[in-house]
């Protein structure tokens, strides 16, 4: 039970800020003696996440996704997310066999915590959410599949995007928060698929799958709050930083 809760928290807190939520569940996993964690209870963290972000957009942005039309918000979803559906059917066996902590995972922890520095401490931010071209939704599209590398945080290969094509930081994160919302449904759908729950029982449901979805859901709210007021003025040099220090030790581990 305790395992559940502490891994439903990391996945929370790391689900939206741009430092690899998968690479933190593998950290975490082998740190409480490798324990594994079944596809029903992540799809259970996926729904906490879901739900979060359901009421960061009713709560906490609500202004700033205002600015923008129902139509506009479909756009930023269906072109941002085109190409990664596409590369990640593309290359599934080839992430699937990298699920672990290697040379790769480190490697793009470094990278892109290094990309993550640049694109936001050289980059002008004169780009609002309502002035997002076609053009700036491909780009954004095509360096989220870097996501696909282990380590590389989706979170933060939107941002590192979106920094670079000069869009301001607060307009940076809502778009990577959208972006969230097929990946997540995409996990959650992909995790059923693959659980037999017909050898799951109902004190099973209730041991496990509610408490991922209920520590999920209150870890990935406060985190996602924080990180939204906190970067949207201060920028994301700290989780830059963070990216690079987590690479290096673990190398030496």
């Amino acid at each position: 039970m305790i395992e559940i809760v502490l891994l439903s928290i990391v996945q929370g807190i790391t689900e939206f800020l741009p430092v690899s939520s998968t690479l933190h569940l593998l950290i975490f996993s082998h740190l409480i003696n490798d324990y594994q964690i079944n596809l029903l209870l992540v799809s259970g963290m996926h729904i906490g996440s879901l739900i979060a972000v359901l009421i960061f957009f009713a709560v906490d942005s609500k202004l700033k996704i205002k600015q923008i039309s129902y139509r506009q918000i479909m756009q930023i979803i269906l072109v941002g997310t085109l190409p990664i559906l596409v590369v990640g059917f593309i290359l599934y066996d080839f992430i699937d066999r990298n699920m672990s902590i290697n040379p790769l995972v480190i490697a793009s922890t470094f990278t892109f915590g290094v990309l993550l520095f640049v694109a936001d401490k050289y980059s002008k931010s004169g780009k609002k959410l309502s002035g997002l071209k076609f053009f700036d939704l491909i780009i954004i599209g095509i360096f989220q599949c870097f996501a696909l590398i282990p380590g590389a945080s989706r979170s933060a290969t939107t941002i590192i995007s979106s920094r670079f094509l000069q869009i301001d930081r607060e307009a940076s994160i809502v778009i990577s928060v959208l972006l969230s919302f097929p990946a997540m449904i995409g996990a959650f759908t992909l995790a059923l698929l693959k659980t037999d729950i017909g050898h799951f029982d109902f004190s099973m449901i209730l041991q496990g799958v509610a408490p991922s979805i209920i520590f999920s859901f209150l870890s990935s709210y406060l985190a996602l709050k924080l990180f939204y007021r906190y970067s949207s003025s201060n920028g994301f040099g700290v989780f830059a930083a963070y990216r690079v220090l987590l690479a290096i030790l673990l190398v030496f581990n």
